[in-house]
């Protein structure tokens, strides 16, 4: 399933949580804001659900090259930002760059929980301007989305296996993509981060 965001306004009715629910368009969102915003208008994101399949299928591939990478996300640093700018230019401003974001199942196959829930981590991740869609990814593995969407390239990172890399390029392979393998910048990476903070915490 693919997790889409778009934006909807309604006026806050003096409620610190307000609970709104898209009817059509997704399961609905819910804020957290000041007394003081009561009668205000704002604009909410509201989550909307595609089926993956789908969305690889209405790309207009004559004219859209489709990238795809994929993060946890859970401390946003430069790494990342690196990462998705070298991914939307390797399809251009025409192209499609589709960014996997790894649910909390996911990241624990290989790591520890993020601190970070799922929801907030796909938030994040749709800010980000060189971002166009923002999935789903419910694998440590992006293949599972790789072969619903077919994209033509697939970003993948140094930091990962040299096996799963090797079966990244095999599976892009049959598609007719290719893998490109970024850097990884181990000066800047979340578990760094992570240890930074505990360490002046102590």
């Amino acid at each position: 399933m693919i997790y889409v965001f778009c934006m909807a306004e309604f006026i806050i009715q003096g409620r610190e949580i307000v609970s709104k629910t898209a009817k059509k368009h997704g399961s609905g969102a819910i804020i957290y804001v000041p007394r003081h915003w009561a009668g205000e208008k704002v604009s909410v994101v509201r989550e909307m659900e595609y089926d993956i399949k789908k969305l690889g299928k209405s790309i207009d591939r004559e004219k859209q090259r489709i990238v795809y990478s994929y993060y946890v996300l859970d401390l946003v640093h430069r790494g990342h930002l690196l990462q998705m700018q070298n991914a939307k230019a390797t399809v251009g401003k025409d192209g499609i760059s589709i960014v996997g974001i790894l649910t909390d199942e996911a990241v624990m196959e290989k790591k520890s929980q993020p601190i970070l829930n799922f929801d907030e981590r796909m938030l994040l991740a749709q800010s980000i301007k060189y971002n166009d869609f923002v999935v789903a990814q419910a694998t440590y593995s992006p293949l599972p989305n790789v072969k619903n969407i077919h994209p033509d390239i697939l970003m993948e990172s140094g930091s990962h296996a040299e096996h799963d890399i090797e079966e990244s390029r095999r599976v892009m392979a049959k598609l007719g993509g290719k893998v490109i393998v970024t850097p990884y910048y181990p000066t800047i990476s979340s578990t760094k981060i992570k240890e930074e903070i505990r360490r002046k915490r102590k």
